[in-house]
């Protein structure tokens, strides 16, 4: 069986999350992505999801977040 996600280039991969905030972080925002190369580490993966939210949502606002897609070779369309 072929694996898609390994067998793609590594180059331009796109993970996408949902980050949730808010009081017990009961908000959340909608979907959104980060493209990155498909051999960057876990800790830079976790600093560009980081740069993203606080792109959207500032930097003073508490959030974490919930990974849907890690490292998708394609863009998924919307």
């Amino acid at each position: 069986m072929k694996d898609f996600v390994l067998d793609a280039p590594n180059a331009n991969r796109y993970t996408y999350f949902v980050a949730h905030y808010g009081r017990d972080f009961q908000r959340q925002t909608a979907v959104l992505n980060v493209r990155h190369d498909f051999t960057d580490t876990i800790q830079d993966l976790h600093i560009k999801i980081r740069d993203r939210i606080n792109d959207v949502l500032g930097v003073d606002t508490p959030s974490c977040y919930h990974i849907l897609a890690l490292a998708a070779p394609e863009a998924i369309p919307v």
